[in-house]
């Protein structure tokens, strides 16, 4: 089966039936992450955050508003967001509301149809609606929830079709960087950013994917990584490894349990390793190599910023996702729900190791320990994560450092 990037928004109720595609309706897709209701989703209690949104401004200085692209550093050309193929869309919730210009996606007003009309082009793709947590499929014309539908999902309904992972609604392209170190090649994409002293920023545009896989459960050594579901096919089709908050930052085990600087992980940061002298006491500069490739490191929290300078107010899946968010990729960044891997779990059932929130949510660690209110002793076992959910970014939140999440790198400036 099929599954395909459509821009198009499909809301649950009776045949026909009009209703608004709105974050403050009942139902209307997830909660801030920092906030997932106890009925919403499997990171209840997992992540702590000191804010819910994140509208992607750095924390100090100004930035230019360019989203033009130059070329990465290896010649590629990428062309502007403002060339080639515009996007039609003038709201700034994504692709689940439009400004009318796309016929049977909605109307002028916001409002949708339940069973909007699909092409014969469509028959029989897939979608995935991250507000709904559902996915639809095109039959005879319509877009039907696949619970309704005639058609019996094959064996293999569990992977998706990955080979729109790298097409932008906006014609970027990409580079590539070969990893030395097993030979992984990663596509690379570069902004125009205009912040401070730095003019471009070269990115992965893929999750990190180095190290062997190992089963949930095992303890993570250097060199190796989780696959969701402990299933080689999501760290090779674009997923990526997960991998705990000690291995990103190549710290010692004990640091997921420890905090740094203690006895049990005498290590630290170093916070001159950034290029602006006004902020190297913030961790959020910092330029830490951890996991990452030699001239590479680890996403901090100002770069993930960064990746947004241009989006107006635009943030989340809907700006910077790609294929299963059903978002066309408008940044270029091909970002996944990846999911994470849930360790120590505390549930009736005393699951310890727990693969979860694939399609839901986008979890990255970025350099630091949480220090949020509300958790004893949370640098001991709490790190700084990004979440990104299907509209909505957090840069300052915290999970347990034993958590497998993604990585993103960026190119040494």
């Amino acid at each position: 089966m099929k599954t395909r990037s459509l821009y198009f928004c499909v809301v649950l109720m009776t045949v026909m039936a009009i209703v608004a595609c709105d974050d403050s309706s009942s139902g209307a897709g997830p909660e801030p992450v920092a906030e997932v209701s106890s009925s919403s989703g499997d990171l209840d209690n997992a992540i702590s955050s000191s804010s819910v949104t994140d509208k992607g401004t750095s924390s100090g200085g100004s930035s230019k508003s360019s989203s033009s692209v130059k070329p990465d550093s290896n010649g590629s050309q990428k062309s502007s967001s403002s060339d080639k193929k515009n996007n039609s869309s003038s709201s700034e919730g994504g692709d689940y509301s439009s400004s009318g210009t796309n016929d049977n996606r909605s109307s002028s007003s916001g409002y949708v149809l339940r069973d909007s009309l699909c092409s014969s082009d469509y028959e029989g793709w897939t979608q995935y609606i991250p507000q709904l947590q559902q996915e639809f499929i095109c039959e005879n014309g319509r877009w039907i929830p696949m619970s309704s539908s005639s058609v019996t999902p094959s064996s293999s309904s569990k992977y998706y079709d990955m080979s729109r992972l790298f097409v932008s609604e906006n014609d970027y392209s990409y580079g590539e960087f070969t990893d030395p170190r097993d030979g992984q090649v990663y596509k690379t994409i570069r902004y125009e950013v205009g912040y401070k002293m730095i003019d471009s920023l070269t990115f992965f545009a893929q999750n990190l994917n180095y190290g062997k896989m190992i089963q949930s459960g095992t303890q993570m050594t250097d060199s190796t990584k989780f696959c969701y579901d402990d299933d080689p096919w999501y760290c090779e089709n674009g997923f990526g490894g997960l991998y705990t908050w000690s291995t990103v930052m190549n710290f010692p085990a004990a640091c997921d349990s420890f905090a740094i600087g203690s006895a049990k992980c005498p290590v630290e940061y170093d916070l001159m390793s950034n290029p602006f002298p006004e902020y190297q006491d913030r961790l959020s500069f910092v330029m830490h190599q951890g996991i990452c490739p030699d001239g590479w490191h680890v996403m901090n929290q100002e770069e993930w910023a960064m990746v947004l300078i241009g989006s107006g107010s635009r943030d989340g899946a809907s700006y910077l996702g790609a294929v299963l968010w059903g978002s066309g990729n408008q940044r270029g960044f091909s970002l996944l729900p990846a999911g994470i891997l849930e360790t120590q779990r505390a549930t009736s059932s005393n699951e310890k190791n727990v693969y979860t929130d694939i399609k839901k949510y986008a979890l990255h660690w970025i350099p630091g320990e949480y220090s949020g209110s509300g958790i004893a002793d949370p640098s001991a076992s709490y790190g700084k994560c990004v979440t990104i959910a299907s509209d909505r970014m957090d840069r300052t939140a915290g999970i347990k450092k034993v958590y497998g999440l993604s990585v993103r790198c960026v190119q040494d400036y």
